[in-house]
C-alpha cells in the first residue's frame, strides 16, 4: 500500500517538473557598484563599459519625425553646459531648443531574461515635470563591431517614455555553462525515463500486468485529458464552481 501510495504522487511530480523550465527564466542582475553590467545565474554577463565616455554623451540619435535629439551614455552621467540635462545618462533637445532629462545613471536597471536575446532592455528613468520621463534601451546582437544607437519611438506619444535600440556586436552573448531551465529538462527527462521504463518492469514482472495495465498509473493518465478539460471550463466560468439542484 505504501508504494501505491507514493507511486500516484509521480505524475503530479512529473507534471510540476515539466512546468519549471517553461516557466524559468534567466534575468540579468545589475553588477553592484555599475550602471552598466550585469550577469545571469548561468553567468552571462553583459558589459557596456567599454561604450563609455566620461563626461559627455558617446551617442547621438535624432527623432526623424520632429527633428528632436537625444544623447546618451552608458556607466557614467555627463552634463551639456547651459541646458536642464546636469548629471544625466540620457537627455532630449527638442527642435525648439528646450532640454529634458529623460534618465539618471543611478536608475539604471536591467530587464527581461537572456533565455530570448531580444528581451534584454536597459531603463533608465527621471523626475521632470509634469511627470517621469523614461528611457527604454533594447539590447541588440549585431554583426557589426562598431555600436549603433538610434531611436525607435516614444510610446505612447507624449508620455515621455522613448524607446532605443543599442546593436553591437559584444551583445551577442553566449551562457558560460547550462541554464537552470536546461538542468530541469535534463531532470524531467531523466526522471520521465525512470519513471515510466522502472514502472513497466515492476508492473510486469511483480505484479503479472499485461498490455495497457503496463501503464504506470493508467487511470490517472486516462482521466488527465478529462481533467485538463474540467480545469479549462472552471477558468472560463471565472473560476466559480457550478451547482446544481435536484428539483422538489
Amino acid at each position: 500500500m505504501m508504494f501505491t501510495k507514493c507511486d500516484s504522487m509521480l505524475p503530479r511530480t512529473l507534471i510540476s517538473l515539466f512546468l519549471l523550465p517553461v516557466l524559468s527564466a534567466e534575468p540579468c542582475a545589475k553588477t553592484p557598484g555599475s550602471n552598466c553590467k550585469c550577469e545571469t545565474p548561468s553567468g552571462i554577463k553583459i558589459d557596456l563599459s567599454p561604450l563609455d565616455q566620461s563626461g559627455t554623451p558617446r551617442f547621438t540619435t535624432v527623432d526623424p519625425s520632429n527633428g528632436d535629439t537625444y544623447y546618451y551614455n552608458p556607466c557614467s552621467a555627463f552634463t551639456i553646459p547651459g541646458s536642464a540635462c546636469a548629471d544625466v545618462a540620457a537627455c532630449q533637445k527638442q527642435k525648439s531648443g528646450n532640454y529634458w532629462r529623460i534618465g539618471l545613471q543611478d536608475t539604471a536597471n536591467f530587464t527581461g531574461d537572456t533565455t530570448d536575446p531580444t528581451k534584454i532592455h536597459l531603463v533608465y528613468h527621471a523626475q521632470q515635470k509634469p511627470g517621469v520621463r523614461q528611457t527604454n534601451i533594447a539590447l541588440e546582437c549585431s554583426d557589426s563591431t562598431t555600436p549603433d544607437f538610434k531611436f525607435v519611438n516614444q510610446d505612447p506619444p507624449g508620455k515621455g517614455n522613448f524607446h532605443f535600440t543599442l546593436k553591437w556586436s559584444q551583445l551577442c552573448y553566449k551562457s558560460s555553462g547550462l541554464s537552470a531551465g536546461s538542468v530541469l529538462c535534463i531532470i524531467f527527462l531523466v526522471l520521465v525515463i525512470v519513471y515510466f521504463v522502472g514502472g513497466i518492469l515492476f508492473l510486469h514482472f511483480v505484479r503479472g500486468a499485461t498490455g495497457a495495465e503496463l501503464i504506470p498509473n493508467n487511470s490517472f493518465w486516462k482521466d488527465l485529458p478529462y481533467l485538463i478539460r474540467d480545469g479549462f471550463t472552471f477558468v472560463s466560468n471565472g473560476c466559480k464552481i457550478e451547482t446544481t439542484y435536484d428539483k422538489i
